[in-house]
């Protein structure tokens, strides 16, 4: 049969059509048709040649990496194979989730070096101490690379990329590779957010089509609320580094400051319309404290992977987008700490693979380029080893010797009157290391610990500027390695080279935890002793004929010790105003149990409750009262001692609902008051019965499909509702709280020059800034604080009006309420004098607003209390001290 040359032209080009086809599909689609090893292996790792003993990741699993999402158990049952196959890795598991899944870190080097590790360990921590590093010989000390792949849960490329480049280090067989793994001690953490990953495999999985659609709008590649990005109570785990309030990054933190790793790589994705972005970020957003040799080298590492990228044709960018100023993340608290984080963002499929304006984006082709920049790392590191080293110890060599130049010695710190911090008994749990407790002054403190940071308590009274600090307070003296860290926790900028930020603009830790703090110039306090952590509290003796027990104002741990009493069985009281009994002053918010009437005998029952079931020494202290007759103030039986309603709390939930504040109210409840609550997707609330709560929590977010008037008839009937950030504008849209905010004036009709989009855009947006606040100390809204001035956290440019009521805004921010952090000069008149907590109401119930986030990334410990207090306290509010409309 002979062919027309039209015929000859259309079977060439099907021919060649059908040949270009299976070229893309060999390396952008991969079905699971293609299924031979050595195809896959050759897409993702280099053509060598790889140990046969140890097990492929398409062997272990069952299928081609790329073909499923892996989920967090068979990620880690991967890794426990190659840990038990190669003489080149260990496995050690560091900790556990939130939902007790492993948390793993497999130590990855020569085999030579894994019988010296310990006194690897200890080589390196003279490199960081000053007094010793200088005899050491770098030319024979290994590099350490902290290498950690997918913090944000539903960002995946990274975690796959691992199976194959543990895989890769374990089984290659190159002289490179060994003499890689001869130079290097590399910290393999698979996965950063194990649950996240898997609540978003589980997701993607059951949503996965034998023939894959690459459309943006299915179902598999838009998860429900609250999608896998981030742990399991909704902590963005990639800015908790420095705060360390999660056991992901405690854990993570501890190898860290026993590795003093050289550079730590944090892999990520991003948009799907995206290509791929390396540090170094954007110039000006990096934060002053960080040397200028860490930005030099981080662009000396740059080039590896742009080398490495070019060579697949992989389009990529780097200064832009991206900073190095929160110290918080992955990628920046290394630059703090003598390393250099690297950020790898990678564009996202979110699922086998889209359609995006630079073409199809497949799962297979975003685990590749982790995996090209995850070997370029290597190369980077291993070639650049005694530089790296070099930098490592002039780093806390430089750091000590700025620390003696500074006019800041160092800072003073004490609790104030509102927690104790005398009863400190540090319990490491079952992996080594402390969990971050409940209480503020510990977690403080176990926070400095963690990071290596050496602190002492006053053996005198010390006298500063911000008044007395007695025998027992605690001081951290600059002159020490952590110079630069200390600095990063302490300091209050207001100055900055940019007003665009990728994080928050401050965190001034010491106002976070809301302590009474001060930084030392000059004298430092000459005389200190050792923390004590012990303090005996005798028991309560002689319980004949109590009348009443008086916990004497408690400060952060009340909602803890409240709701334990009244899920006990006591009827608590809470003082309204102070009073004196029996020689002793009580504070207004003091909690007293009376004997009369009590379900349960309170002379019998309470003090052991308290220090046997509790097992809470902190919550020792209580008083035992005699007589209910007061030397001042309202005797014990008045009306100012009111019933403390214990709480039935309801919180909505689901889209549209801010996932990061549910999720630190979330916490705050669970975690750190042990107390119960009910989570109701918004799209139920209209049909729900509303009987069984008598609190309701709206957290930041818009709740337009929710019903008004079901909301209005909860609060009429003597509900409390307890609103944060952008709730506020939803609850005045609906009618229901009597709020005026203030905005900038809308210019959106006046002619601007296209130059002023930038500096437009940010006077809109604030990063979050520390403001200070003025609190009215008689308003049930702030029992137990003792100080009149409280730093909080913004946001947002959220700015409410006080209340025409004058008895109505409990807390106010002062005139000139900056802080710490940027504010944009248009925004900066509009939060003097704002109001930073308002008191609304309908008919019987309360409205508690919160402009801000009380509860901010759970280390925001100063303003829990405000927003406990709104929970336990809020129906007792005075109806003449509410804003109505």
């Amino acid at each position: 049969m002979f062919l027309t040359q039209s015929e000859k032209i259309t079977s060439f080009n099907t021919m060649y059509i059908n040949r270009l086809t299976r070229l893309l599909t060999l390396f952008f689609l991969l079905p699971s048709s293609l299924s031979a090893q050595g195809i896959y292996q050759e897409y993702y790792l280099p053509r060598l040649t790889y140990n046969s003993a140890i097990p492929t990741p398409a062997s272990w699993l069952g299928y081609e990496v790329g073909q499923w999402h892996t989920s967090h158990d068979q990620l880690i049952g991967y890794m426990k194979a190659l840990d038990a196959a190669s003489d080149r890795i260990t496995l050690m598991e560091y900790g556990r989730s939130h939902e007790n899944r492993p948390l793993i870190c497999l130590t990855i080097t020569d085999p030579a070096n894994h019988a010296k590790l310990e006194d690897i360990k200890t080589e390196r921590a003279k490199l960081v101490s000053p007094a010793e590093s200088r005899q050491l010989n770098l030319k024979n000390m290994p590099a350490v690379n902290y290498m950690g792949y997918s913090i944000h849960g539903n960002e995946t490329s990274g975690s796959h990329a691992a199976l194959l480049v543990a895989y890769y280090l374990a089984a290659a067989q190159t002289k490179e590779v060994e003499e890689l793994l001869r130079n290097t001690v590399i910290l393999f953490d698979p996965c950063f957010n194990p649950d996240g990953m898997q609540r978003f495999s589980s997701w993607v999985n059951s949503r996965k089509s034998k023939n894959p659609s690459a459309d943006p709008a299915g179902d598999e590649y838009n998860e429900p609320w609250p999608r896998g990005r981030t742990n399991h109570y909704g902590f963005d785990l990639n800015r908790d580094w420095l705060v360390s309030q999660q056991p992901e990054s405690v854990g993570r933190v501890k190898i860290f400051q026993e590795w003093h790793p050289n550079v730590l790589t944090d892999h990520h994705e991003m948009d799907s319309g995206s290509t791929f972005f390396f540090q170094p970020g954007v110039p000006s957003r990096v934060n002053p404290i960080t040397p200028v040799k860490n930005q030099q080298l981080t662009a000396k590492i740059a080039e590896y992977h742009a080398k490495a990228l070019s060579q697949k044709q992989v389009l990529f960018y780097t200064g832009e987008n991206f900073d190095d100023f929160y110290y918080g993340k992955g990628s920046t608290y290394p630059d703090v700490n003598g390393g250099i984080g690297i950020l790898f963002e990678q564009a996202s499929s979110r699922g086998t693979q889209q359609e995006t304006k630079n073409g199809l984006l497949t799962f297979p082709y975003s685990i590749r380029n982790q995996v090209i920049t995850s070997l370029s790392t290597l190369k980077a590191v291993g070639e650049m080893r005694i530089e790296l080293n070099d930098y490592l110890r002039d780093f806390y060599t430089s750091a000590l010797e700025e620390a003696r130049k500074s006019s800041v010695k160092g800072y003073v710190f004490d609790f104030g009157n509102e927690t104790e911090c005398t009863s400190w008994d540090p319990k490491p749990n079952n992996f080594g290391y402390d969990v971050t407790d409940e209480l503020p002054c510990i977690a403080f403190l176990q926070m400095l610990r963690r990071h290596k940071i050496s602190f002492y308590q006053l053996g005198k009274d010390f006298n500063t500027t911000e008044g007395v600090f007695s025998a027992g307070s605690f001081f951290v003296p600059l002159e020490q390695p952590q110079y630069r860290l200390i600095r990063s926790m302490f300091e209050r900028p207001t100055q900055f080279q940019d007003s665009i930020f990728y994080d928050i603009s401050a965190w001034t830790l010491p106002d976070a935890f809301g302590l009474h703090w001060a930084a030392v110039s000059g004298k430092v306090p000459d005389a200190h002793m050792e923390p004590q952590w012990q303090e005996e509290h005798a028991p309560l003796t002689d319980l004949s004929r109590i009348y009443a027990f008086v916990f004497p104002n408690p400060g952060y741990e009340m909602p803890r010790l409240l709701y334990r009493l009244q899920k006990e069985g006591y009827r608590v009281h809470v003082a309204m105003e102070p009073f004196e009994a029996e020689g002793q002053q009580f504070a207004a918010g003091s909690l007293v149990i009376p004997a009369d009437r009590q379900t349960l005998k309170v002379e019998a029952g309470l003090d052991l409750t308290v220090n046997e079931r509790f097992d809470e020494p902190r919550f020792s202290g209580l008083v035992a009262l005699k007589n209910g007759l007061t030397a001042g103030g309202p005797d014990l039986g008045s009306s100012k001692f009111p019933v403390v309603r214990m709480p039935k709390v309801l919180m909505l939930t689901g889209n549209g609902v801010n996932i990061a504040d549910a999720g630190e109210i979330w916490h705050l409840l669970d975690i750190r008051y042990n107390m119960p609550l009910t989570m109701m997707d918004a799209d139920r609330f209209n049909g729900a019965n509303l009987e069984t709560y008598n609190v309701l929590v709206l957290p930041d977010g818009n709740y337009g499909s929710v019903s008004a008037d079901k909301v209005k008839a909860f609060v009429q009937n003597g509900g409390t509702i307890v609103a944060t950030g952008n709730a506020l504008r939803w609850l005045k849209t609906a009618g229901l709280a009597a709020l005026e905010f203030r905005n900038l004036p809308d210019d959106a009709a006046k002619r601007r020059p296209y130059s002023q989009i930038a500096e437009d855009r940010g006077a809109r947006n604030m990063p979050g800034a520390i403001f200070e606040a003025e609190l009215d100390l008689t308003h049930p809204l702030c029992f137990g604080y003792s100080r009149p001035k409280l730093p909080v956290f913004l946001t947002e440019t959220l700015f409410v009006e006080t209340a025409k009521n004058p008895y109505a805004t409990p807390a106010i921010l002062t005139q000139n309420p900056l802080l710490a952090g940027y504010i944009h000069p248009q925004q900066k008149p509009f939060a003097s004098g704002a109001a930073a907590a308002v008191v609304c109401g309908q008919g019987k119930g309360k409205i508690i607003c919160f402009p801000g986030n009380p509860n901010f990334r759970a280390f925001w410990y100063g303003t829990n209390r405000l927003f406990a207090n709104a929970i336990f306290f809020g129906n007792l509010i005075s109806s003449d001290g509410v804003e109505r409309k």
